[in-house]
């Protein structure tokens, strides 16, 4: 017993000091070991079912780590709270720790500020320096809703730029995810990376968001850069279903603007639709702004479609 003592006592050094009781039955320490180290002030109580080793130094990152212990399992450091875990300037330690967790394991315990998601998988979440905290797109996100005003928000975003925690794709496509969902924050997030990025947006990056917005959706993953043969013509769709005859065309005025890209789209789009494929037009600002009419229109296609083969 003394053994499993010594290891659990290591694995909560390596945890800021913290341990929980599962974890300490996990590694063999009895029930009854555990309230004897308890009343010998070997460990502290600091919540229901989470220990502190005493003597160990009392850390922002200790109690963090066991604020999130005490949540519950899936539970997260988020919003300000993250912002400080990844250690972005101008974000200190704040008094309360900002922690996400599923709403049907919420718990009450002091010194958090809760907040409560239906849609855990999109936290994406990351260890930072041994605690659990939401994914760094998630994070500017969320730091969007919960600041006071644009400056805040911008901080966050070039902090993880300029330090590559994130990437825009990842930007992109946290925004549309949580947009379809109308999440808090959103409208401030969109004005803000339109704000920093002021440029094209690459037709790879435009593909992607869209396959992901439909994954997420539950609609099944469509296939980029389609080869097909119609009236004469070759031609390659972004996005299709082939079994089905469904494309899905992402336009973006640079390259659909111009006279020659003008008459070509519409002799392009009379011959597809008499070889049979329906073909459904969408453009970067409808996926920023109405991600759910997307999904809605895709999953009417891909229904009416899949009743009529």
């Amino acid at each position: 017993m003394a053994d499993a003592v010594a290891v659990a006592l290591g694995v909560a050094q390596r945890q800021h000091g913290v341990i929980t009781r599962s974890q300490l039955l996990e590694l063999g320490v009895h029930r009854r070991v555990i309230d004897r180290l308890v009343s010998a002030r070997r460990l502290e109580i600091v919540a229901r079912g989470v220990y502190r080793v005493v003597g160990s130094r009392r850390t922002w990152e200790q109690r963090a780590l066991g604020l999130v212990f005490a949540m519950g399992e899936c539970a997260v450091v988020s919003h300000l709270a993250a912002a400080h875990a990844y250690g972005l300037d101008g974000f200190r330690a704040p008094g309360l720790v900002d922690i996400t967790t599923p709403r049907h394991r919420r718990r009450a315990v002091a010194g958090v500020r809760v907040h409560e998601t239906l849609d855990d998988h999109l936290l994406g979440r990351v260890i930072r320096g041994g605690i659990p905290v939401t994914g760094p797109a998630r994070t500017v996100l969320d730091v969007c809703w919960i600041a006071e005003d644009d400056e805040t928000g911008l901080r966050a975003l070039d902090e993880m730029l300029r330090r590559r925690l994130v990437t825009w794709p990842e930007l992109w496509e946290c925004l549309v995810l949580h947009a379809r969902r109308g999440r808090n924050g959103v409208a401030r997030f969109r004005r803000l990376l339109l704000l920093r990025w002021g440029r094209r947006v690459p037709h790879g990056t435009f593909a992607r968001t869209v396959q992901a917005l439909l994954r997420d959706a539950g609609l099944p993953e469509p296939v980029a850069e389609h080869p097909v043969k119609a009236g004469g013509g070759r031609y390659r769709l972004d996005l299709a279903y082939p079994d089905l005859r469904i494309g899905i065309e992402l336009d973006d005025k640079a390259t659909h603007l111009t006279d020659k890209a003008f008459e070509d789209d519409r002799i392009r789009e009379n011959r597809l639709k008499l070889a049979g494929w329906l073909v459904l037009r969408y453009t970067w600002e409808r996926l920023l702004n109405e991600p759910d009419v997307i999904v809605r229109e895709v999953r009417e296609a891909v229904d009416r479609r899949s009743c009529a083969a």
